[in-house]
C-alpha cells in the first residue's frame, strides 16, 4: 500500500519543481477609492505592478485631458502571509476631476502592460452644501428616489463637511428602527473645493431594507469633534457638535396584485441559463447534461432570491445540485445572485420539451408587476451511442462576477496550469486526510439524537439539510421543526403536515420527498431541498395562523 505521507511529499516537491520553473506573470492594475463624486472633489488613484521596480514610472499624460493630479507617492512593499508571499509596487495619485459628468480614467501604460479605463461620475455640487459654507461643520445627506416598498433597497449617502482643524472625530452608529441596515464601505474622508474655499469631509453610505410598511424614520446623526487651535500648541481646544436632520420615508406594501410568490422589489432582474454541452436542441439517451440557471437583482440579497422550483417532466431524470447564493456590494447597492444546477439525464428518446420558468418581480422605478422568463425549450433526444452505464459529471459552477473599482490586466504568460496543479495538489490532500480518518474512526461511535430546542434552532437545521439536499435528513429536519413549530409531540410523517393546512404546492413537494426516499433516490424526480424551504418559508404566516398584514423578517 502507498505511503500517503511520502506521496504527499512527493506531490508538493514536484508542484514546487513547476512554479518554480515557470512562475507568475506580472500583473498591473488600477482601482480608484469611488467612483462616484462631486465637482472639485479629490479621491484615490491607485496603480499596483505586481513586481518591485527600481526606476520608471507608470505615463500619465493620458490624465491631464480630464484630471488634475494633486499628489503622487509610491511604495515598495512585500507581504508573507501564511507561507504565500507576495511582492509588488504600488503608486497612489491624488486627482482631482476639471468638469462634471461621465469621465474616463484611460488606460495607463507601464512596461509593454496596460491597465483597464474606469468611468468616474462627477456631479454637481447641491445648492444646500453651499448655502452652509459659514458653518465649521454641517452635513449633507442624500437618499434614493422612491417609490421606497418594503423590503426594497433604499441607499442612504451622508457627508459630513468640516473647515476647521479639530482630533478625535465620532459618528454615531447608523440604526433604523425596523429596518435592515447593511454598510456599503467605510467612512471616507477626503477634500474638495466650494467657491473657493478648502473642505474636509467625511462620508458613508449605507444600503437600508425596510421590514414594515408604514412610515420609517431615518433618525438624525450626531458628529462630534475637538476643534484645536494650530497657533496655541497649549490649547487643549473646545468640544464641537452638530446634528443632522431626521428623514421621514413613506414605506409602500407589497402591491395586491402582487402573485403568491417570494416578494422580489428590485429596479432590475435577470435570468438566463446554460447547458453544459453547448447544444440546446441535440441530446442523447442517457448522456447527462448539466443545466445552469443563474438570476441577479439589484437591490436584493443573494438570500433573498429563493430557488427555482422547476416542475417534473417524463423522460428525464433529475440530479439537482445545492444552490449558491451570493451578492456584491458597490456605491450603487447591492447586488443579489442566485446560480441554480442540475444534470439531466434523458432517459427515453424522442421530442422532450423543458417547460417555460417565470420569476414574477415588482419593478420599483416603475411601480409595474413583471416578469423573468426562461422560454420553454425543444430537445430531440437521439438514441445511446454506446450501451456503457450512464455516469453523472461533477456540476459546474460558473464564476459570478462581482462589482468592483478594481480592473487588472495580466501579462501574455499563460497560468492556467498552474491553477491545476494547485487544485490537483488540494484533492490529493482532502483524499488523504479522508484515507487518515476512515482508518482511525472509532467503530464503536453511535449517533444520538438531538436535544429538545426551540423552533427557531429546528429552523437552521431545518434549512441547513436543505442547503446539503439531503433527502433523509430533510425529512427528519421538516418533521422536527414541525413538532417545535406547533408544539405537538405526535407529528412523526410528513403526511401529518400535509394536514394542517390546504397549500398543493408544498403538499406535492412533500410527497414527492417521500415518494424518493421509498424509491431509495433513484426514482425520476426533480425534488430540491431549497424549493421546499422556499415553500416553507412563503407559508410561514399562513402555517403559524398569524393574521397580520406587516411582512415579518424571515427566520435567519
Amino acid at each position: 500500500m502507498v505511503n500517503p505521507l511520502r506521496y504527499l511529499l512527493t506531490l508538493v516537491f514536484l508542484s514546487s519543481v513547476l512554479i518554480s520553473q515557470h512562475g507568475w506573470a506580472a500583473t498591473f492594475s488600477a482601482s480608484v477609492d469611488r467612483k462616484n463624486i462631486s465637482e472639485n472633489d479629490t479621491f484615490a488613484l491607485m496603480l499596483r505592478y505586481g513586481e518591485q521596480v527600481g526606476f520608471g514610472s507608470p505615463d500619465l499624460a493620458p490624465l491631464e485631458r480630464d484630471f488634475q493630479v494633486l499628489n503622487q507617492q509610491r511604495s515598495n512593499q512585500f507581504r508573507s502571509v501564511n507561507g504565500r508571499t507576495e511582492s509588488f509596487t504600488e503608486w497612489t495619485l491624488t486627482l482631482t476631476p476639471k468638469r462634471t459628468g461621465k469621465l474616463t480614467i484611460p488606460a495607463i501604460s507601464f512596461k509593454n502592460s496596460r491597465t483597464q479605463a474606469i468611468t468616474m461620475n462627477v456631479s454637481a455640487l447641491s445648492a444646500a452644501v453651499k448655502k452652509q459654507l459659514e458653518k465649521e461643520f454641517f452635513f449633507d445627506v442624500e437618499i434614493s428616489e422612491g417609490p421606497y416598498y418594503v423590503q426594497g433597497q433604499i441607499i442612504y449617502k451622508e457627508k459630513l463637511f468640516y473647515s476647521v482643524n479639530h482630533e478625535d472625530p465620532s459618528l454615531s452608529d447608523f440604526k433604523v428602527t425596523d429596518a435592515r441596515v447593511q454598510p456599503l464601505s467605510e467612512v471616507r474622508s477626503y477634500q474638495t473645493v466650494v467657491d473657493g474655499q478648502r473642505l474636509g469631509v467625511y462620508e458613508r453610505q449605507y444600503a437600508i431594507f425596510p421590514e414594515e410598511s408604514g412610515n420609517l424614520v431615518i433618525p438624525g446623526q450626531r458628529f462630534n469633534a475637538r476643534v484645536t487651535n494650530p497657533y496655541d500648541r497649549w490649547s487643549r481646544g473646545r468640544q464641537a457638535g452638530i446634528v443632522s436632520k431626521p428623514v421621514q420615508l413613506t414605506i409602500k406594501p407589497i402591491p395586491a396584485n402582487y402573485p403568491q410568490a417570494p416578494w422580489l422589489p428590485t429596479s432590475r432582474l435577470k435570468i438566463s441559463e446554460t447547458f453544459s454541452n453547448g447544444d440546446q436542441s441535440q441530446w442523447t439517451v442517457g448522456e447527462p447534461v448539466t443545466r445552469t440557471i443563474k438570476v441577479t437583482a439589484n437591490g436584493l440579497s443573494g438570500s433573498q432570491i429563493p430557488a427555482i422550483a422547476l416542475p417534473v417532466v417524463d423522460k428525464i431524470r433529475y440530479y439537482p445540485d445545492q444552490s449558491d447564493n451570493s451578492e456584491s456590494m458597490n456605491e450603487s447597492g447591492i447586488q443579489g445572485t442566485l446560480q441554480q444546477s442540475m444534470a439531466i439525464v434523458p432517459t427515453a428518446e424522442g421530442r422532450l420539451v423543458l417547460p417555460e420558468v417565470r420569476i414574477p418581480w415588482w419593478n420599483t422605478r416603475l411601480g409595474t408587476l413583471e416578469y423573468a422568463v426562461l422560454p420553454a425549450r425543444t430537445i430531440q433526444v437521439q438514441p445511446a451511442t454506446n450501451t456503457q452505464p450512464e455516469t453523472i459529471p461533477p456540476v459546474q459552477s460558473n464564476d459570478v462576477t462581482t462589482a468592483s473599482n478594481s480592473e487588472m490586466v495580466t501579462g501574455p504568460a499563460n497560468g492556467y496550469w498552474i491553477i491545476a496543479t494547485c487544485v490537483l495538489f488540494l484533492s490529493n490532500l482532502i483524499l488523504a486526510y479522508l484515507l487518515w480518518r476512515e482508518k482511525n474512526r472509532d467503530p464503536e461511535t453511535q449517533e444520538s439524537l438531538p436535544p429538545i430546542v426551540s423552533d427557531k434552532q429546528r429552523w437552521k437545521e431545518l434549512k441547513k439539510a436543505c442547503q446539503q439536499n439531503d433527502a433523509q435528513q430533510i425529512r427528519t429536519a421538516v418533521i422536527l421543526w414541525a413538532s417545535a413549530r406547533f408544539q405537538r409531540d405526535d407529528i412523526v410523517r410528513l403526511d401529518q403536515i400535509q394536514t394542517l393546512h390546504n397549500n398543493p404546492r408544498l403538499n406535492a413537494a412533500l410527497a414527492e420527498l417521500d415518494a424518493l426516499l421509498y424509491a431509495n433516490g433513484t426514482a425520476n424526480s426533480a425534488f430540491n431541498g431549497a424549493n421546499l424551504l422556499a415553500l416553507l418559508k412563503a407559508l410561514e404566516p399562513a402555517l403559524g395562523d398569524q393574521e397580520s398584514h406587516s411582512l415579518k423578517p424571515l427566520y435567519s
